[in-house]
């Protein structure tokens, strides 16, 4: 397994996390903060989704999802939940910023004009270095929003992922 792939199967790892994670946000939650959570769980589900697609495309078997997550708990009202999301959002957002540097990275073609990897894997990789950015920029500003709730001050981060 390349690092490219260990990389992309974490963040599909982190994917599966994160959905886990926002099914504990909910009874914590009301209102605009139980509609913000329902979309960014909506949005990792697809992406959870489409990565898992795109690794079985690729010829890969997707990283089935743990049974559970204890460092995810406990989680004991609405501010914790909020906290949670954050926590979750930052950990999306890391998996995917080194998918990003692991597909960018990727050699292509050399000065003699033999390539280091196959087109079929460059495009892959170029396929999965969009994904990634993406799926960095989504967790940034997902990470943003619930940041604005808990700490309004300072609703975000210089470097999402890092």
């Amino acid at each position: 397994m390349t690092r490219l792939d260990a990389a992309w199967q974490q963040a599909l790892g982190a994917e599966h996390q994160a959905v886990f994670g926002y099914s504990l946000l909910g009874p914590w939650l009301t209102g605009s903060d139980q509609q913000l959570a329902v979309a960014c769980s909506d949005a990792h589900e697809a992406l959870r989704d489409a990565t898992a697609d795109q690794l079985a495309r690729a010829g890969l078997t997707p990283a089935a999802p743990a049974a559970d997550y204890p460092a995810l708990y406990p989680v004991a009202d609405g501010a914790a939940a909020r906290r949670l999301a954050i926590r979750l959002e930052d950990a999306c957002a890391a998996a995917w910023r080194y998918v990003y540097l692991q597909a960018a990275s990727r050699p292509t073609a050399d000065a003699s004009g033999g390539t280091a990897t196959s087109p079929a894997a460059a495009r892959v990789a170029g396929d999965v270095r969009e994904t990634a950015q993406s799926a960095l920029t989504a967790s940034a500003v997902r990470g943003a929003r619930w940041r604005v709730l808990v700490t309004p001050t300072h609703p975000t981060t210089a470097f999402p992922g890092v």
